[in-house]
């Protein structure tokens, strides 16, 4: 299972994912959209328009990670989800592109190595 990732390290690491030219001090609305899917933040309540919406707001292109956490904080306010939850989910989510069941399979390939 995926380990606990500090928030401000994971952000980096989502916002250099999928950008030779990131240097994770900023994050687009794609990254953020791609990390909120791994951490499985996306259902009925929450969607890829809420969050898409709410970075408009912010009439950039990208944000900084002081920012990032003003978006989760009005995240939150709207859609009435306890902060300290999405911040686990996206904290414990694992690295980009790793989701649970890569981390189980590769869990059990090492237990049938090891028999």
């Amino acid at each position: 299972m995926a380990g606990s990732t500090k928030l401000d390290q994971q952000f980096i690491y989502f916002a250099k994912f999928g950008s030779e030219k990131a240097d994770g001090k900023t994050i687009t609305i794609i990254q953020i959209d791609k990390w909120f899917k791994q951490a499985e933040l996306f259902d009925r309540r929450l969607t890829m328009t809420d969050t898409g919406v709410l970075f408009n707001e912010f009439e950039s292109r990208t944000i900084t990670y002081p920012q990032f956490l003003i978006f989760l904080d009005k995240l939150n306010k709207q859609k009435k989800i306890p902060l300290d939850v999405i911040k686990e989910k996206l904290q414990t989510c694992g690295l980009p592109g790793v989701t649970k069941k890569k981390e189980q399979d590769k869990d059990k390939e090492q237990e049938n190595k090891e028999s």
